[in-house]
């Protein structure tokens, strides 16, 4: 084997070896909503307001701040409605509302309509929440062929290595 051929077989090599999404591309599937560390969430936003709902087991979390400044909104009257359910959020302290939505834990879509009302501020925003039916199976981690990859290629450059040291001392 010549050099030239060790260094084609190698540029095939490495030509073949997975690529990552940098900005403005996409190369695969978005992460699923239920990811470690997130629960489903639905966001609406109006002029007057910007709201964040996110599912806490049998509890929804909102998040209500002003659309022209993103000031959180403490003192607000916040009802959610989906179909025949109801509920009314209660402040809880930390800055967020939180709303009994038991009835909201079946999974598929649930279009969600928040009545919301701060001062003379009034405001009905719609959204839709996802449940999933059930945490997918983990996808393998970006990147993870290449190490098996990237271990054949040292293998076969220091067979390559070796071959040319053996070739050289016999010559």
């Amino acid at each position: 084997m010549s050099p030239r051929t060790l260094i084609a077989a190698l540029a095939m090599l490495f030509s073949t070896l997975p690529t990552w999404a940098h900005e403005g591309h996409d190369h695969g599937a978005p992460p699923a909503a239920t990811e470690a560390g997130w629960s489903p969430r639905a966001t609406a936003r109006s002029d007057e307001f910007d709201l964040v709902a996110a599912m806490d087991g049998g509890q929804m979390v909102l998040w209500l701040d002003r659309g022209s400044n993103n000031a959180p909104v403490a003192d607000a009257q916040i009802e959610v409605e989906a179909g025949p359910w109801k509920g009314v959020a209660r402040p809880a302290g930390d800055g967020s509302y939180r709303v009994d939505a038991a009835g909201l834990t079946r999974p598929g879509s649930h279009p969600l309509v928040f009545t919301v009302q701060a001062g003379t501020a009034l405001d009905l925003l719609p959204a839709t929440l996802v449940l999933p039916a059930e945490a997918p199976a983990a996808a393998p981690a970006p990147g993870s062929g290449v190490l098996p990859m990237a271990a054949a290629a040292v293998a076969l450059i220091a067979a390559g290595g070796v071959w040319l040291g053996r070739r050289r001392a016999a010559a």
